[in-house]
């Protein structure tokens, strides 16, 4: 008995919501502060920069130093897409630029930038971001004594960022509002989902926490039917999965 409370205690904790971002937080480094957002669903990776507004910024990714190929997002004038030559040299700005510019804001002397990209750019001066394996990630910054890009920095730096799993609100409610019926269901459930989430999966387990059944729908339509006229009568759980989130819900099939 006490094994099989604990397994019931195991699939109700399944519907504790999870996400698919990181985020490092916003960290303070010298006379800036960096932000990076990574989202799998949407395949990108916002940076949030703040520096003063009247000298450029910039950091550069995965390095501790100035060496050859540093990704580097610089902000002088305008939003620059470089990259390091090797030695102390100026950074050079990439053939193809791959960020987009989403705000920028001066509120007294600081300047707050925000910018987007993919994950995977495709081009060898771009960082990639493995959103699976990424924990760490060591940055090079500056800051220089005006906003001419090109003039040698006043102060630089190294640091390393933390990624930290982020909840996703808007899906986990999407995904715990979801509704299966009727309860007792003889021949078949529904799912009914009215907030159009993406429903990946959906597992049925048993008393014993077996996996009787496994489907993957992929669906956004507003009713899902399942067949468990083939089940036994007795009490099962269905978890649900959508768009990296998870609910599960008790159901009772009676023939």
């Amino acid at each position: 008995m006490k094994r099989k409370f604990l397994t019931l205690v195991a699939l109700t904790a399944m519907s504790a919501a999870f996400a698919q971002t990181k985020s490092t937080g916003t960290v303070t480094i010298g006379g800036m502060t960096v932000k990076i957002d990574l989202d799998s669903s949407a395949n990108l990776a916002t940076y949030t920069l703040t520096g003063p507004s009247n000298k450029w910024f910039a950091i550069g990714l995965n390095s501790t130093s100035m060496s050859s190929n540093t990704d580097i997002v610089q902000y002088g004038t305008s939003l620059l897409d470089r990259s390091l030559p090797g030695g102390h040299s100026a950074p050079t700005t990439d053939a193809t630029n791959n960020l987009t510019l989403v705000s920028n804001d001066v509120s007294g002397t600081t300047r707050t930038v925000v910018a987007t990209r993919p994950l995977s750019t495709g081009d060898s001066k771009d960082y990639t971001f493995n959103y699976d394996t990424i924990t760490t990630l060591n940055i090079i910054w500056a800051i220089g004594p005006n906003t001419t890009v090109s003039s040698e920095h006043d102060t630089k730096g190294t640091s390393r960022l933390t990624f930290s799993t982020v909840a996703g609100v808007e899906d986990a409610a999407k995904v715990e509002n979801l509704l299966v019926y009727p309860v007792p269901a003889s021949n078949t459930i529904t799912i009914s989902n009215q907030a159009g989430l993406l429903i990946d999966t959906v597992r049925i387990f048993d008393i014993n926490a077996r996996l009787v059944r496994e489907l993957s729908p992929a669906s956004k339509d507003e009713t899902t039917t399942i067949d468990v006229a083939s089940l036994d009568n007795g009490t099962y759980f269905v978890e649900i999965t959508g768009n990296g989130n998870k609910t599960v819900k008790k159901i009772q099939v009676k023939h």
